[in-house]
């Protein structure tokens, strides 16, 4: 998986989404130049095993979520074949005032919706006055 994941086509296919025109072409050479330097096939390797503790430490950080009820903005891409439409929507069960935005995009959604993003970001902002 890793020598897949730290190449042009690795980048390439975490990127995908119906709207490829949305990308600089040269996100992916850029993506796959960062992913070929020295040690990275171990730091990703490291990183992609590592997840596990994440998972683990879930029902804390969903407690922690249903006890403090802070703001939340949550901006996610529905192509993103990383993470499931249904993790999203898990925010809004821990903090029911939870802002879930899905956006027409894939894994790197603020890339390809920036103006959508930013619009998002700076209106959650200023209801709370931050």
């Amino acid at each position: 998986m890793i020598p897949g994941f730290t190449s042009l086509e690795g980048a390439r296919a975490l990127g995908s989404s119906p709207h490829p025109d949305r990308y600089d072409p040269e996100t992916w050479e850029w993506e796959a130049a960062l992913l070929l330097r020295p040690d990275q096939r171990q730091i990703q390797s490291d990183l992609l095993f590592d997840y596990q503790t994440n998972v683990a430490d879930y029902t804390s950080w969903q407690a922690w979520l249903k006890d403090h009820r802070p703001p939340l903005l949550v901006l996610w891409g529905r192509y993103d074949p990383s993470f499931a439409l249904a993790e999203a929507e898990a925010y809004r069960r821990d903090v029911p005032d939870a802002e879930v935005h899905i956006l027409d995009a894939g894994h790197f959604a603020l890339d390809e919706k920036v103006d959508e993003a930013a619009t998002l970001i700076r209106d959650f902002l200023a209801k709370r006055k931050i």
